[in-house]
């Protein structure tokens, strides 16, 4: 209950004014340009409960600290208790209270305590509450900061060596842009700080406002508080990464839609029905990530096979397939998301067929693989020699297999391995890879762009992390298991006949076993070499064009997702042709060579540098800026100047470097780069032109 001096108080003064961040997430922050979140929500709840009017303050902690300090503010959010505050500030009991954390870069090495910090730049965010106790704690070397960007972004670019924060906001960055390098080492624990206890702060000469917060803090009810917390916060609980960011509409669709989706009921290890009716596989971990990151609901509509559940997404009976290739037919009745999974397709065959180096070997033999699987029209547009069959799904195609009635079926990898561990032993082996992989995305309803929007949210924030953990869970672990023969041999000792049986089957078995074994291993090796051959230049062992152009589209994928932004620079190797001439081509690979090791050796972890063609290379900076990049190219160019190239006069290179804009291509971007370049030979060479 208020007082009459409170009611009279708040009758008397109709504008308080309160300072917050911009970029304290998930308590106060940004969307579309409008401020959101926990506190937000709070200061609502307490507007309606006492009849206050909150004038809200937004910029930088240190810029709001200093004005509730300067008395221009009445109250300020966010701020945690600590004695040295309390003359200027009256503090209101914490509202929420978040563990400190400690991060680091993956490459930092083992971390044992702050004394692992000792000599380390070490990020902060300035006029931090435990500021002191740091300074007290060890010898490292604390770097202050105006905002959390800033900070998070230095770290992945190794300009500081770890940094101190709470740990919802950085997760939110990390997920934000996609950082993948850093990690987090440990709780900041302190003599006396534990935890950021966020606080409403007022000022002392207004205690009679202090009062009201407090009171109608204490007012809020769990059930509202729980309200609260599961709305900004629980995500954050149940999935360690960040709060995925829906804008009004998408928010109501997902607080009042269930989302209706098919599956594959026999596609296991992706997804399938176990013996009790239920969703088993990849998908299924999938899907509880995805319910854990939206708060949403999603329900499974059964169907008999494949074919029949992309029959039931086209009549509206489900929204959308969590595992589905994107192909120009099914794109006129579905939308896709960018894909997220890729998984090679194999061919299986009996086991005494030869190994199978192309598809092409297949010509003149039946050829089986599942109907309405996304591959059907691909092979067969592709490749119309082959007799491709249509069977139900993978049982059929490796039981006809195993029949004689198919030479081979084609499935995945992991589906057909995933078979082999407990069926088909002995009979069937995996024969040869096709250079075709199976691309996955999340498949939805087309008259359905928000749930495609909202999904294509939850793909962008699923890290490189959780792909690997749902796939080892169902790939190698599978793989491993099988059937003890030799438990088996052990009981059939008692009787003789058996055991010449046994042992009969017995030589048979370990023969295919080898005989899959070998082929597996052949894949493998294969596969590593095309890998090698596919993504490296011959000559310079960098990356080559093909590699560059798949990472310049990832980055500008991004870009178009988000507020991310990439730099680009070609350089080309001053009268290179001179080399060639006067010294030979062999000298002039050398040199190649040389300064391809010279741009590995100074780039590190901060880019990517690849060969684009004859004597030009690409360096590409992932989440960077012109004023980001322009030292290090500069170094780049000198270091080349001053190398020694063994008999060889010095050899300079001219650089082109220009920064990714909206609706840039790959061509655009190159094209910018490339005229920087054409630029700097103009003018002089051995020089750095920006565009």
């Amino acid at each position: 209950m208020l007082s009459k001096d409170e009611k009279t108080f708040i009758e008397t003064t109709p504008i308080v004014k309160v300072a917050m961040m911009p970029d304290f997430t998930p308590f106060t922050y940004y969307i579309d340009d409008k401020p959101i979140g926990f506190e937000h929500d709070l200061l609502d709840i307490i507007s309606k409960k006492t009849g206050l009017t909150f004038e809200k303050r937004i910029d930088k902690w240190t810029t709001i600290y200093n004005a509730f300090q300067n008395k221009e503010v009445d109250v300020i959010t966010s701020i945690s208790y600590k004695k040295f505050r309390e003359p200027f500030t009256h503090f209101t009991s914490a509202y929420y209270d978040i563990p400190i954390m400690i991060f680091v870069k993956d490459n930092f090495g083992e971390y044992k305590g702050l004394k692992s910090l000792s000599g380390k730049k070490v990020g902060v965010l300035k006029d931090v509450f435990y500021i002191k106790e740091l300074e007290k704690s060890g010898n490292m070397n604390l770097v202050f900061y105006d905002n959390y960007e800033d900070l998070t972004k230095d770290l992945v670019f190794g300009k500081i060596d770890a940094l101190i924060q709470n740990l919802t906001n950085i997760n939110y960055l990390i997920k934000k842009h996609v950082y993948t390098n850093i990690t987090l080492a440990s709780e900041l624990i302190l003599p006396n700080t534990t935890k950021e206890d966020l606080r409403f702060g007022v000022l002392p000469e207004k205690p009679l406002l202090s009062s009201i917060l407090q009171k109608a803090l204490t007012s809020i009810t769990q059930k509202e508080m729980d309200v609260l917390t599961n709305k900004w916060i629980g995500s954050l609980k149940e999935y360690p990464g960040g709060h995925i960011d829906l804008n009004k509409n998408e928010a109501a669709y997902v607080n009042t839609n269930q989302i209706k989706y098919c599956i594959n009921p026999s596609g296991l290890p992706f997804e399938g029905l176990n013996e009790k009716g239920e969703h088993t596989g990849m998908s299924a971990d999938y899907y509880r990530l995805f319910e854990q990151m939206l708060s949403a609901k999603f329900e499974l509509v059964k169907t008999e096979s494949w074919n029949q559940s992309l029959t039931y997404i086209q009549q509206q009976k489900c929204d959308m397939l969590a595992l589905g290739m994107e192909t120009p037919e099914r794109k006129k009745h579905l939308n896709f998301t960018s894909h997220y999974l890729e998984v090679p397709l194999v061919v299986a065959t009996k086991v005494d067929v030869p190994f199978i180096n192309h598809i092409l070997d297949l010509e003149g033999e039946k050829v089986g693989i599942i109907k309405g699987d996304a591959f059907v029209n691909i092979l067969r547009e592709k490749y119309p020699s082959l007799t491709i069959i249509e069977v139900t799904d993978i049982y059929d195609g490796l039981d006809q297999v195993k029949n004689g009635q198919l030479f081979a079926f084609i499935d995945t990898l992991a589906s057909i391995g995933y078979e082999f561990q407990s069926k088909y032993f002995g009979e069937l082996k995996i024969a040869g890879k096709l250079a075709e992989n199976l691309k996955l995305s999340i498949a939805v309803r087309k008259d359905d762009a928000t749930l495609l929007n909202i999904l294509q949210k939850v793909v962008n924030n699923i890290t490189n992390d959780i792909h690997r953990k749902i796939l080892t869970k169902w790939i190698p672990i599978k793989y491993e298991q099988g059937i003890n023969y030799q438990t088996i041999w052990k009981a059939s000792l008692g009787v003789i006949t058996l055991i010449l049986l046994m042992m009969y089957w017995n030589r048979k078995i370990v023969r295919a076993n080898t005989l899959l074994k070998q082929a597996q291993k052949d894949i493998e090796e294969k596969n590593k070499a095309l890998s090698q051959l596919a993504l490296t230049d011959n000559l310079t062992k960098l990356f080559n064009r093909r590699k560059l152009e798949e990472l310049i589209q990832d980055e500008i994928n991004k870009h178009d997702n988000t507020d991310h932004h990439f730099c680009l620079s070609i350089l080309d190797i001053d009268h290179f042709k001179e080399v060639n001439d006067t010294y030979g081509h062999q000298k002039g690979d050398q040199v190649l060579i040389e300064i391809a090791n010279i741009l590995k050796s100074n780039l590190k972890e901060t880019g990517f540098v690849g060969r684009y063609g004859g004597e030009e290379f690409i360096v590409l900076y992932p989440e960077s800026s012109i004023n980001d990049v322009v030292t290090t190219i500069e170094s780049l160019r000198l270091a080349i100047s001053k190398h020694d190239f063994n008999g060889i006069p010095p050899k300079t290179a001219s650089f082109g470097l220009t920064c990714s804009i909206k609706g840039d291509t790959i061509e655009t971007l190159i094209k910018r780069a490339d005229n920087a370049l054409y630029e700097a030979k103009n003018s002089g060479r051995n020089k750095v032109i920006i565009k």
